[in-house]
C-alpha cells in the first residue's frame, strides 16, 4: 500500500471508532478558518491562517508551516486526539443537583400582623442553615416595616408570592379577581422595587372555576397552590389540595401540599406525628415536590409553629439536603426546573472542530422557564480528565465515574461545549 493510501486507511479507521467523530483530516482546497483543527500523516494541526480553495500538495500541514500549528501526534489507544471522546447521552436529573425529592417550605399571611414571627424567627433560621423559603404577602395589609422585611427576604434568596391583596374568600360576591389577583401583583411590584411575584396561594386553598381561569390567563404567573372547587352549585369540592406532586405533575397551577397545624388534624400523616418531617420522607421516597403551607412561628398566629419545633425540622431538612438526598427551593424554583427539563431539550451533536458539545431546544416554552438545570452525560469510554464552556466561560464539571460527568447549565446560554480526555 502507497503512503497516500496508508493514511487514507487510517483516518477511514479512526473515524470509525465507536461512539466519537473523528478529527476531519486535511482536504486539499478546502476552507479553513483559523482555529480549524485536522488530523494530517498521523499528527494534529490547528490552522493559523485562514484560507480558502487553496489547492496544491504544498499546502498541507506538513509543508506549509506557516498555515498551520502542530499540536502533536494521534496516537492509536482509547483517548486518541485525533478521535475524541463522545457523548453518549445528555439528560436532565429530576431535580436539581440528582436530589431524589424536592420540597418547599411556604408561610402564608405575611403582613397578617400576628405572623411577625416570619420576621423574628423564621427567616434567621432559615438563612443561618443556608436554606431558602417562601412568604406569601397580604398586600393590602402591608405597613412599612413588612415591606422592609420582605426586601430583607428576597436577599436572602426567599421567594415572596402572593396571597392576594385582602385575603378573601375566592367564593364571595365581594372577590374582584383583577384586584386581589392582579393588584396584589402590583402592590408588590411598587414596594418591592419592581419585583413580581409568579406564585399565587387562594386565601382557605379556596376558588370557584372563574378566579382559577383569571389566575391562569395572567402571563406573570407560572403556578399557584392547589385550590379545594366550588362546583357549579357552590358546593366546596375539599381534599383537592393535599397531596405529593408526581416529579412530572402536570398542572403548575394545581400545587398539592400538606397544611400545618400543631395537632395534624388536617395532615395526610397521622395525627400526632411529626407530620412536618414525614412530608419531607414522602418526597423523597415518591420522588415527587412537597409543598409544606405553615403560617407563623413562635407567634399569636393561626396554628404558629413552635420555635423549637420550627429548629428541628429545619435541622432535619439541612441533613438531608447536605446528604444529597432532599432540594429545597421556594415553590417557583421548582416549578420552573420541571418544565424547564421538559422544554428545553438536550441534543448532542459534534461541533465544527469534531469534538463533542450540546445544544440545546430553547424554543418559546424553555424561554419562559428558563432556569440552571443539572445535566449529566454519559461518555463513549473512560476520562481521565473534562472541561466545559458555556458562551466562553467555564462551567464546573463534577466526575461521578470515569464515564459519568455532572454539570449545571442555563439551556438559554447556548451550546455547551465539552473538553474530554
Amino acid at each position: 500500500m502507497n503512503k497516500k493510501k496508508l493514511w487514507v486507511a487510517l483516518v477511514a479507521a479512526i473515524a470509525g471508532h465507536a461512539g466519537a467523530a473523528a478529527l476531519p483530516g486535511w482536504t486539499d482546497g478546502a476552507d479553513y478558518a483559523v482555529g480549524k483543527l485536522v488530523q494530517y500523516q498521523g499528527q494534529r494541526y490547528e490552522a493559523q491562517i485562514a484560507h480558502t480553495a487553496w489547492t496544491g500538495a504544498g499546502w498541507n500541514p506538513a509543508d506549509a508551516v506557516s498555515l498551520w500549528k502542530p499540536l502533536g501526534a494521534c496516537v492509536t489507544a482509547a483517548g486518541d486526539a485525533c478521535n475524541p471522546v463522545g457523548v453518549g447521552s445528555a439528560t436532565y436529573t429530576v431535580w436539581a443537583g440528582g436530589a431524589k425529592g424536592a420540597y418547599s417550605l411556604v408561610h402564608d399571611d405575611l403582613c397578617g400582623y400576628t405572623t411577625d414571627g416570619q420576621i423574628t424567627y423564621a427567616d434567621p433560621e432559615l438563612t443561618k442553615r443556608g436554606l431558602r423559603a417562601a412568604f406569601g404577602i397580604i398586600s393590602g395589609n402591608c405597613a412599612p416595616y413588612h415591606w422592609q422585611a420582605a426586601k430583607q427576604f428576597l436577599a436572602h434568596g426567599h421567594e415572596i408570592f402572593s396571597h392576594s391583596r385582602n385575603h378573601m374568600d375566592a367564593n364571595t360576591a365581594a372577590w374582584n379577581s383583577a384586584a386581589q389577583i392582579t393588584g396584589s401583583q402590583d402592590d408588590i411590584a411598587a414596594n418591592l422595587n419592581g419585583y413580581r411575584p409568579t406564585f399565587f396561594a387562594w386565601p382557605s386553598n379556596i376558588s370557584p372555576d372563574a378566579p382559577m381561569a383569571y389566575l391562569r390567563s395572567q402571563p406573570g404567573y407560572l403556578g399557584g397552590r392547589a385550590a379545594n372547587r366550588v362546583d357549579e352549585n357552590g358546593n366546596i369540592q375539599y381534599g383537592m389540595s393535599a397531596g405529593v406532586n408526581a416529579a412530572n405533575f402536570a398542572d403548575p397551577f394545581m400545587i398539592t401540599a400538606d397544611d400545618f397545624t400543631q395537632s395534624g388534624i388536617w395532615s395526610l400523616y397521622p395525627q400526632g406525628s411529626e407530620i412536618l418531617n414525614l412530608h419531607v420522607d414522602a418526597a423523597i421516597a415518591q420522588g415527587g415536590w412537597s409543598l409544606r403551607t405553615a403560617h407563623g412561628v413562635n407567634d399569636g398566629s393561626w396554628e404558629t409553629i413552635p420555635l423549637a419545633r420550627y429548629q428541628g425540622h429545619l435541622d432535619y431538612v439541612k441533613a438531608k439536603v447536605d446528604s444529597g438526598e432532599l432540594w429545597m427551593a421556594p415553590p417557583s424554583d421548582v416549578i420552573r426546573y420541571r418544565f424547564a427539563r421538559q422544554n428545553c431539550a438536550p441534543t448532542v451533536i459534534t461541533d465544527g472542530n469534531g469534538q463533542p458539545a450540546i445544544r440545546f431546544d430553547a424554543g418559546a416554552e424553555c424561554q419562559r422557564y428558563a432556569t440552571t438545570l443539572t445535566l449529566d452525560i454519559a461518555t463513549d469510554r473512560a476520562v481521565t480528565a473534562a472541561g466545559a464552556t458555556q458562551g466562553g466561560n467555564a462551567v464546573a464539571i463534577a466526575k461521578l465515574d470515569a464515564n459519568h460527568y455532572r454539570l449545571s447549565v442555563n439551556p438559554t446560554g447556548g451550546n455547551v461545549s465539552l473538553q474530554l480526555r
